[in-house]
């Protein structure tokens, strides 16, 4: 992965308080991820994990225990659903079922695509971030260990 695409991950999880993704660690393999807000004070917070994604994670969590929201657009998975969110207003891209695994895409509520297995979902939900919101990134789908 390049320090671009490293970048744009961790962004997803913390917006404008990105201030640091590099590699690092006793073995130089992690990222370490640093962030840092003004809520009543200057908050500065820093995860390291084998995954940028992992790490910004880790890092967010730090930063919302301390007290912070996110106001930055992302892209969330949450009851079984994947959601546009933009400081605190989500707003529902697609819902999907599992085990039967179908997927509804809303905005354009075509119906349902049935049969799909998680990969598929997943699949599907990528093909249709990267057409209409090419900027975001699309964070793994719930239970991929990737």
């Amino acid at each position: 992965m390049n320090q671009t695409e490293a970048h744009r991950i961790a962004s997803h999880h913390l917006g404008d308080t990105l201030t640091v993704v590099t590699r690092g660690g006793p073995t130089g393999d992690d990222w370490i991820i640093v962030a840092c807000d003004d809520i009543g004070g200057h908050v500065v917070r820093s995860a390291r994990a084998a995954t940028v994604d992992a790490a910004a994670a880790d890092c967010a969590a730090k930063l919302r225990a301390a007290g912070w929201s996110p106001s930055h657009a992302r892209l969330e998975w949450a009851d079984n659903r994947l959601y546009l969110c933009i400081g605190r207003t989500r707003f529902v891209v697609a819902t999907y079922l599992l085990p039967g695994a179908d997927l509804l895409f809303h905005p354009g509520q075509s119906g349902w695509i049935r049969g799909l297995d998680a990969a598929g979902i997943a699949a599907e939900c990528a093909e249709w971030c990267a057409a209409n919101l090419p900027s975001l990134h699309l964070p793994l789908f719930p239970g991929d260990s990737r």
